[in-house]
């Protein structure tokens, strides 16, 4: 038998191992990358390191990142097995050693709960203190007709819910042979059809729209046979657009003052609605299709708007509203004939709310996105007559949806695994599977009626890091890094050496260190995080802080530079929004720990001591002043830049109300101004407000700016350091499923 060169799909055929494995020599090798690994067989279980689960049948494990690391590790360790040692400094490293024995013990236990299900593949002991996997026959199964692992779910959790209440045994009887007999005929019709598997692969990728600029929001007619969306043209104007789905010229469809964006077909195809943005004011507006004059429905207003879908009657609209700025944004059904406008959902006060409706073709299942701080977004399910429920719980930022037809699965946009793609989300539970991944951001799909054809957007985005100074008319800025990819968040640190930055240069969000000046950039983070964000330096340079999503949860982590070792610092709760105090005693973040509103904390450090909450009424993205007598902070919920004591009590006050909260990033503190981006008139703007006097400077308008820019200053603390948009042209793909 091999022990050298074997390839997953092979390894699962070993049943046995051999002499003594020795200790593990140094280096210890890392465990392999999940990205570099096939899919493979280990017994009758199916591993997908990429999407970190195995299966089995219908059976669904899904593996946290030391559970995978030691499936991988075991998987292609020789037949003696893994050295004890070794599996420990490969999975946890050589920090915290009085923490790996409880460690080790919890992932050698989920493997073999695991592996005992029917016994296909073992987890023994082997001679010289080592782990090796064994093989053999899987023991006979008895099926089990369990929700949970039927493959074809038609029926959300809250409906489940409903089945599970105490009803005559003859009633649900009854309605399982109906329901039974429902999914046989549609299975036949299907069959029939030839309309292949329920969930389809992508196929065939063609270009639709490529014109300079952005081509955004695509929406299919009814029949499938044209696409109408908006384009975002190099001089500024953006106007809707028809196509065939065949190709062609694309013919105009609006004109006149404002923005049209995300253009919608109704379902019986003879009105098109779109929003018309003009400086101050928001517009639904419907225009039939064939061309004609734009009517108003309904305002938008206080950043409302967005993605909007019709009811099956062709009569109701849904999308975002806000009726004043600092409420949190809800979905409205509105009649096109009349204007009545009604509510659909109710978020929490505190959040900034709901978003981006989509409804199943059955007309009976809304699915939307719920922002409960910025960025951190879920997709939600509401059944008609019932109460939302999570879709997802990863807390990634969501860039549209759409429905695959019967309502069992829904395509999302949103980075996971460290890049953006089309995912998959089946109603059953299953874990969230690519459809398309490009390499680059892709956003707002697009489904036909039937599910075989899907449209999206692509973007090709590279940015820039940029100084920009505080005078108004200053026309552009002075380059500070030239990037080949998707950079943003860039901090340096106190003593200028060093600099950090976001980037998927190689593929994949990672953190950057740079020098000072931005100039030769190497990783930092080597673990894989779903997304990154808010990276900052520790007061002496040696650790930087930063938000990051793993595993479906949102923490705040803090690597060593010189060690590269990761430790996640916040605990328990969703976290984010990481600093520290100038002195170093204190690790600032965010947390919704004690309820949905976001509160700020501190925890000493390097201690692990506990967390203390610090804000009563809301609190985000918290900065020292320069001499620590301060603590600066914005709201999530609402505008404004907000102050209190850097300790628990006290009052929070409001120092100035121009900054919204989409740029809870974008701002710092210097010894004489707090540097910020405000929208006065929509346009990004560098602004500073100036501690000796008071007041609020504006300067100069950064239009390129990206959203999530972040904002560093320069040594001398007369500049801004900003991510801008260095190129970006936005193409419309359609893509068959088979």
């Amino acid at each position: 038998m091999k022990r050298r060169g074997q390839t997953f799909l092979e390894l699962g055929k070993r049943t046995r191992f051999g002499r003594p494995a020795q200790k593990a020599p140094a280096p210890v090798v890392p465990p392999p990358r999940p990205e570099d690994v096939p899919p493979f067989e280990l017994g009758t279980w199916h591993v997908e390191p990429l999407l970190r689960r195995m299966t089995r049948g219908t059976r669904v494990a899904d593996l946290d990142e030391q559970v995978l690391s030691a499936v991988l590790i075991l998987a292609a360790a020789p037949p003696e097995g893994v050295n004890r040692d070794q599996l420990i400094l490969s999975l946890f490293g050589p920090a915290h050693p009085e923490t790996h024995r409880e460690k080790l013990r919890r992932v050698l236990s989920t493997l073999r709960r695991l592996f005992s299900e029917d016994g296909s593949v073992s987890l023994v002991n082997a001679p010289g203190d080592a782990y090796a996997l064994e093989f053999g026959a899987p023991r006979e199964e008895r099926p089990v007709l369990a929700d949970d692992d039927a493959p074809l779910k038609e029926t959300p959790p809250a409906v489940d819910a409903w089945r599970q209440r105490r009803r005559p045994r003859t009633l649900a009887i009854a309605f399982a042979a109906i329901a039974v007999g429902i999914m046989s005929v549609t299975l036949l019709f299907m069959v029939g059809r030839k309309q292949g598997a329920f969930y389809g692969q992508v196929d065939k990728v063609t270009v639709l729209a490529s014109g300079p600029g952005m081509q955004l929001s695509p929406s299919f007619s009814q029949d499938g046979s044209r696409i109408a969306y908006s384009w975002r043209k190099p001089d500024g104007s953006e106007k809707l657009y028809v196509l065939p789905r065949s190709g062609g010229t694309p013919r105009q469809l609006t004109d006149g003052e404002g923005h049209d964006r995300f253009p919608t077909w109704a379902p019986q195809g003879g009105l098109i609605a779109f929003q018309r943005a003009v400086p101050g004011n928001c517009s639904v507006m419907v225009v039939p299709a064939d061309g004609g004059e734009p009517r108003r429905i309904a305002a938008c207003d206080f950043g409302g708007g967005g993605p909007m879908t019709w009811l099956p009657s062709g009569d109701v609209l849904t999308f975002t509203n806000r009726s004043e700025w600092n409420h949190a944004s809800q979905i409205v059904s509105v009649s096109v004939k009349d204007g009545t406008m009604i509510g659909v959902t109710s978020p929490t006060i505190g959040m900034p709310g709901d978003s981006n409706p989509a409804l199943a073709s059955n007309g009976r299942r809304l699915a939307f996105v719920r922002t409960r701080a910025p960025g951190v977004e879920d997709a939600y399910l509401l059944e008609i007559g019932g109460k939302p429920e999570h879709l997802t719980r990863d807390a990634l930022p969501l860039a549209g949806l759409a429905w695959e037809p019967r309502g069992l699965s829904l395509l999302v946009a949103s980075p996971r695994l460290g890049y953006d793609a089309l995912w998959r989300v089946r109603l059953d539970g299953a874990p969230p599977a690519p459809i398309v991944r490009l390499g680059d951001p892709v956003r707002h799909p697009a489904l036909t009626d039937d599910g075989a054809v899907l449209a999206y957007e692509h973007w090709h985005v590279t940015t820039r890091f940029v100084v920009h100074g505080a005078a108004a008319d200053e026309a552009t800025g002075r380059p500070w890094r030239e990037g080949g990819a998707l950079d943003r968040g860039a901090q340096r640190s106190v003593d200028g050496h060093h600099s950090v930055f976001v980037s998927n240069l190689a593929g994949h969000e990672q953190l950057w260190l740079a020098a000072g000046d931005g100039t030769d950039p190497a990783p930092l983070t080597r673990s894989k995080f779903d997304y990154i964000e808010t990276p900052r330096f520790s007061p002496d340079g040696r650790q930087v802080a930063f938000g990051a999503v793993r595993d479906g949860h949102l923490g705040v982590w803090v690597v060593d530079i010189a060690t590269g070792s990761e430790a996640l610092a916040s605990g328990a709760g969703d976290a984010r929004a990481p600093s520290f105090s100038r002195n170093g005693k204190w690790l600032y973040f965010s947390s919704n720990r004690s309820g949905t509103r976001w509160q700020l904390y501190r925890r000493p450090w390097p201690n692990a001591g506990q967390a203390e909450q610090l804000t009563l009424e809301g609190g985000f993205a918290a900065i020292e002043s320069t001499d620590g007598e301060m603590l600066y902070f914005v709201r999530p919920d609402r505008r404004g830049l907000w102050r209190r004591s850097p300790g628990p009590g006290g009052d929070d006050a409001l120092v100035a109300a121009d900054l919204a909260p989409l740029d809870w990033r974008n701002w710092d503190v210097a010894p004489d101004a707090i540097w910020f981006v405000t929208r006065p008139a929509g346009d990004p703007t560098l602004a500073r407000f100036v501690f000796a006097t008071g007041r609020v400077i504006p300067g100069p308008v950064i239009p390129n700016l990206l959203q999530d820019s972040g904002l560093a200053l320069t040594a001398d603390g007369r500049g801004a350091i900003l991510a801008e948009t260095a190129d970006a042209q936005v193409d419309i793909e359609i893509a068959t499923l088979k």
